[in-house]
């Protein structure tokens, strides 16, 4: 889970390789009323907030405050802190010149954050819209989509709360922008594909093609949730000793609940690589198809 804060660093790797120019390409104006500004690279427009919290936002960055709220455990609690949370989701928009119409929502690991995914799902996707969304959760200063207890077991009902507050704001979002759902993909990477796959089984009707890298399941009791007629791509590394055990686990309890899991394991450990991008560039180009019969 740690190494999840690395996700960064592939602008330095194999994964950055010809990116600058598909970046480039793309229209960086990220949030619904900017100023398009075409030409320029992700990292240098401002982060989005969720408009219902444009006001507390505004007040927080006058004082200094990054708008964080205290999350104290309760009596007894095992969850390591401190814990902070903000009262918003941080986004930003990544647009192509020539859309394609499908929209790819990124959700990072344990220490990214909006824009770490963006390299890899332009090289997966080019033609997609991308929405990278940043978890609220701050524990020990890593940011996270949810409170866990060990890197392996987690708070059950901080899992249902960012749950559900991220799946009111993807709803409102999409509708904002005019886009749709049905046709979004969800591409999540270790801390953040655990929250999709989490998302999928407590809102069953938001999630209908997701790929999950380096996932495990987290939910303790999965509710009885019917999904049939969605479809998954989960990606092990077959040298990641902490998640890799847990990702036949996580297809199996997708498959019990009716949904199309198909699996593939990458010759690396939990970080991503060249290998994830043909995997699930391939995944995608076969679930277009299947959806277009």
């Amino acid at each position: 889970m740690g190494k999840a804060r690395f996700i960064p660093i592939l602008a330095a790797a194999a994964l950055t390789f010809g990116m600058s120019a598909t970046l480039a390409a793309r229209d960086a104006s990220f949030c619904a009323g900017a100023g398009t500004q075409a030409g320029a690279a992700e990292t240098g427009a401002a982060p989005c907030l969720d408009p219902a919290n444009a006001a507390a936002a505004a007040t927080g960055a006058k004082s200094g405050n990054p708008v964080l709220q205290n999350n104290k455990p309760g009596p007894g609690s095992v969850i390591p802190g401190p814990i902070t949370r903000t009262g918003h989701f941080v986004y930003r928009w990544l647009r192509p010149e020539l859309p394609s119409g499908e929209t790819i929502v990124l959700l990072h690991g344990s220490g990214g954050d909006e824009a770490s995914l963006f390299r890899l799902a332009a090289r997966i996707a080019p033609d997609a819209t991308l929405l990278g969304v940043r978890g609220r959760v701050v524990q020990k200063g890593i940011k996270r989509w949810y409170a866990r207890v060990t890197p392996t077991s987690f708070d059950q009902a901080d899992i249902r709360h960012e749950a559900r507050a991220f799946a009111k704001f993807l709803t409102e979002r999409m509708a904002a922008e005019k886009l749709d759902l049905d046709r979004a993909v969800f591409i999540g990477y270790s801390n953040g594909a655990n929250l999709i796959a989490a998302l999928t089984l407590l809102h069953p009707d938001l999630v209908q093609r997701a790929v999950l890298l380096r996932a495990m399941p987290v939910l303790d009791a999965a509710p009885a949730t019917d999904l049939k007629g969605t479809r998954f791509l989960s990606v092990a590394g077959e040298r990641d000793k902490t998640y890799g055990p847990f990702a036949p686990e996580l297809a199996e309890l997708l498959r019990g609940h009716g949904a199309v899991v198909d699996t593939a394991t990458v010759a690396r450990g939990h970080l991503l690589g060249d290998e994830d991008v043909k995997v699930v560039s391939d995944w995608l180009k076969a679930a277009n198809a299947v959806a277009g019969q």
